[in-house]
């Protein structure tokens, strides 16, 4: 359990003694290693027992004399105490005990997302449940709201904190305290239906990092991370290889935060079963989970190519996309908001023929989940202009907007001021309605926010940034 010379010698040494080898001979192979390191490589109970040494052998280095009168201690209690030899004669009576400190490690979860994050000294990739050590005076559930607002900017309600699991941690003496909690969703207002009911898309808030505690903090979608998980990638602290980009790893089987990730994933919490859904569901479907053809929601790619195939989960960089936000309407009213793309037909900014074919695809996708609907394009078909894409409602689907955008990605930043910021990044350059200088036909633009989540919902790794927008710090995203 440490890497001084000396010490390593001595376990060397006693080593050798209890396998009966001459300490001279070299015949038995001994490797030193710390048990936080070998601990995942080790049955259960035998990882626990050499945890708990490694802690005790800890804190009995640091208790060698006593606090309040400088003398010197001896180990009671088959080590688990410390008591002072009152070597001054000042009758002291000071009793040690092993510390132990109690932190939080919280998953943040609104709707079908969660909240993951990484520090600076963790590799690209890396992401684990948001965690820290409780104050003073704080109860655990006070210390997961201040954690998670202290290091993500999300504010949330204690009361909806819920207990998951503990597990002990003596790397040196924490007690890792398990939560679930819930942020609120933000939420858009789209055009209204037709029959006057609401019709609200919610997503996850922004994170606004403190950068003294994170390198990085997103959302994952549910779906994104069980097929993450079923990759079983390692972590790289642990001998796993380099994460690939646009991938995720997360902490090892031992952990906590594995645990309550799968559950989450796997089992869904106890308590989500009610609540806004956070998927672009209208309120009245956000109970059911239901899609607009009565089907699981799955049916439904919230993200895809034209005529509703899967997006792929690599896309080509630097090439051109025409996109466009629908609203699927179901029969009872309810809605499911979805974006639909295609790589443009030159691999050039979209023209109006990329709009049209995509259009095309989107009307064949809407017939195949509604056997009556009415196709409306417009309602002046002598006016061209208005059959691009303006908001239009059928019995089955009605376009919201549309634009082009860009994959870019495996570059490292020239600005980086450090080397562990000089990573690579994936963007997604969006131009909300087309046109500009990059060219290409405009059509009528949905509203940023719905097309920004759905977006990061499919591409989680990547950064969303629309030309001219002013960011969050002042300046002007690109």
């Amino acid at each position: 359990v440490a890497s001084a010379p000396a010490t390593e010698a001595a376990v060397r040494s006693a080593v050798r003694r209890r396998e009966g080898d001459d300490e001279t001979s070299g015949s038995t192979s001994i490797t030193i290693a710390d048990a936080k390191s070998v601990g995942p490589s080790m049955r259960r109970a035998d990882a626990g027992l050499l945890a708990a040494a490694a802690g005790l052998a800890r804190w009995q280095k640091s208790v060698r004399f006593c606090s309040e009168c400088g003398s010197r201690t001896g180990l009671v209690k088959a080590g688990h105490k410390a008591s002072c030899l009152d070597e001054s004669k000042k009758k002291c009576r000071g009793a040690f005990y092993p510390k132990l400190m109690p932190a939080v490690l919280t998953l943040c979860t609104c709707g079908e997302y969660a909240l993951l994050a990484r520090n600076s000294k963790w590799p690209r990739g890396f992401y684990s449940c948001l965690a820290g050590f409780v104050d003073q005076s704080e109860s655990l559930e006070q210390a997961v709201a201040r954690e998670v607002l202290e290091e993500s900017g999300i504010r949330i309600d204690d009361k909806r904190t819920n207990y998951v699991a503990s597990q002990p941690w003596p790397f040196p003496c924490q007690l890792m305290v398990g939560f679930e909690t819930e942020a609120s969703a933000k939420r858009v207002a789209l055009p209204p239906l037709a029959n006057s009911r609401e019709n609200v898309f919610s997503y996850p808030p922004t994170p606004n990092l403190d950068i003294h505690e994170l390198r990085d903090a997103r959302w994952f979608h549910r779906e994104w991370l069980m097929e993450e998980l079923g990759k079983n990638l390692s972590d790289p602290r642990e001998g796993g290889g380099e994460i690939p980009l646009g991938s995720v790893a997360v902490p090892g089987a031992h952990a906590l935060a594995r645990h309550m990730l799968e559950r989450w994933v796997f089992e869904g919490s106890l308590g989500s079963g009610g609540g806004s859904a956070v998927d672009g569901f209208g309120v009245n479907e956000s109970t059911t989970r239901k899609s607009v053809n009565g089907s699981s929601s799955g049916s439904i790619a919230a993200v895809g190519l034209g005529g509703g195939a899967p997006a792929p989960r690599h896309p080509a960089t630097n090439r051109s996309h025409a996109f466009v936000c629908v609203d699927f309407v179901g029969a009872g009213g309810g809605t499911r908001t979805v974006l639909r793309m295609q790589p443009t037909g030159g691999g050039g900014a979209p023209t109006d023929n990329d709009h049209a074919r995509l259009l095309a695809d989107v009307e064949r996708e809407a017939a195949k989940r509604s056997s009556a609907r009415r196709p409306s394009l417009s309602s002046d078909d002598n006016d061209k202009d208005a059959q691009r894409l303006e908001t239009k409602t059928s019995e089955s689907f009605r376009v919201l907007g549309g634009g082009q955008l860009c994959f870019r990605g495996g570059e490292v930043s020239e600005n980086a001021a450090y080397d562990d910021e000089r990573e690579a990044c994936l963007t997604i350059v969006l131009r909300n309605g087309g046109g500009g200088e990059a060219g290409g036909v405009s059509v009528a633009a949905a509203q940023t926010e719905v097309v920004a989540a759905l977006l990061r919902r499919a591409y989680p790794m990547h950064d969303v940034l629309v030309p001219g927008r002013e960011g969050a710090s002042g300046e002007y995203q690109y």
